[in-house]
C-alpha cells in the first residue's frame, strides 16, 4: 500500500517529467529558426567569375558581400558551394541558411516561397559571343543561332524568335564551353556574369546587346519566407555595403565592366550608375 504522502512525491515527479518531455519534444520539432544563427551557412557557386569562384576559398563579390556581413553580424559565415538549380532546393532543404549567387528577384520565385533581402546588384541580360564573331549585331541576326541558357535561371524562360533556345546546362561555365568548341552561338544571361567571363578568359568572348532581352536583373540574397525582421535586417546591412563598400569591391571583382562603362559616354554612365541599386530598388525585398 503507498502512502499518501509517497503517492504525491510520484505524482511531483511525474508532472515534472512529462513537462520536461514535453519540451525535449517541442524542442526536437522546433529547432532554433533563426537563419542568422551561428555559423551562417551561405550557397555560393564555385564557377562564376566575377561573382564566385572556388569550392574551397572561393573568391568574388558575393563572397565579399557574405563576409561583410559576417562581420557586421559579429557571427561566423561558412560558404557551400551549389549550383543554379540547386538554389530552392537547399534553402528549403535547410542546407543553406541563405542564398548568395547571382540570385535575382523575381515575383515567382517569391510564390515558391523564396523571400529576397536587397538588391545589391542590378544588370541587364546580354549574350556572351565569340570574340572574332561579327554575325550577331541585332535581334534579327538571332534567327537560325544556337543560344545556350542554364537551367534554373530567368535565362532559361526567355525566348528568343527564330533562334535554337534548346541547350539547357547546369552551369554558366558548361554554356562558356559549349561556346568555346563552337557547340552553340552564344550564352544568354546577366550582363554582369558574362563581364566576368570575358575578363577571365581575355580576347576569347565579348558581350554583346545589354539589355536587348527581358527585363533588368535585380540580385539579392536568398532565403525562406517567414523570417522577416531577419531579411529586414539584412537589407540594413546591404544598405551600408552599397554605400561603403560596392564600389571598391565591383571594381576589383569585375573590372571588364569598369572598362565597358568607364562614364565618358554621358547618356550611359559609369559602371556604377549602371549596375548599382538604388534606395528604391529595396522596395522589392522582404515580401514574405
Amino acid at each position: 500500500m503507498i502512502s499518501t504522502r509517497t503517492r504525491g512525491w510520484l505524482i511531483v515527479i511525474g508532472a515534472l517529467l512529462l513537462l520536461t518531455g514535453c519540451a525535449s519534444a517541442s524542442g526536437s520539432r522546433m529547432p532554433d529558426s533563426s537563419i542568422l544563427r551561428a555559423p551562417i551557412v551561405v550557397g555560393v557557386l564555385s564557377d562564376l567569375p566575377g561573382f564566385s569562384v572556388g569550392s574551397l576559398n572561393p573568391a568574388g563579390f558575393d563572397i565579399d558581400l557574405m563576409n561583410a556581413i559576417g562581420t557586421e553580424l559579429n557571427t561566423p559565415v561558412t560558404s557551400k558551394p551549389f549550383t543554379f538549380a540547386d538554389r530552392e532546393r537547399m534553402l528549403k532543404s535547410d542546407n543553406v541558411m541563405l542564398a548568395i549567387a547571382a540570385y535575382s528577384i523575381t515575383p515567382e520565385r517569391n510564390r515558391a516561397g523564396i523571400d529576397f533581402a536587397g538588391p545589391y546588384m542590378v544588370a541587364p541580360m546580354a549574350l556572351l559571343i565569340r570574340a572574332d564573331d561579327t554575325s550577331i549585331t541585332n535581334k534579327d541576326s538571332l534567327k537560325g543561332k544556337s543560344v545556350c541558357v542554364v537551367a534554373g535561371t530567368t535565362g532559361e524562360e526567355m525566348n528568343i524568335p527564330g533562334a535554337n533556345m534548346t541547350t539547357k546546362d547546369s552551369t554558366t561555365q558548361q554554356c562558356v564551353d559549349s561556346l568555346r568548341m563552337h557547340n552553340t552561338d552564344a550564352v544568354l544571361t546577366d550582363s554582369l556574369i558574362l563581364y566576368g567571363y570575358t575578363n577571365a578568359n581575355p580576347g576569347q568572348y565579348k558581350v554583346v546587346l545589354p539589355g536587348a532581352f527581358g527585363e533588368l536583373q535585380y540580385i539579392g540574397i536568398g532565403m525562406l519566407g517567414q523570417h522577416h525582421a531577419e531579411c529586414l535586417k539584412l537589407d540594413d546591412l546591404i544598405k551600408d555595403y552599397l554605400r561603403t563598400q560596392w564600389r571598391h569591391d565591383f571594381e576589383a571583382e569585375f573590372p571588364a565592366a569598369v572598362k565597358a562603362y568607364p562614364g565618358s559616354d554621358t547618356s550611359g554612365g559609369d559602371f556604377e550608375s549602371q549596375f548599382k541599386p538604388k534606395d528604391s530598388d529595396m522596395e522589392m525585398s522582404c515580401k514574405l
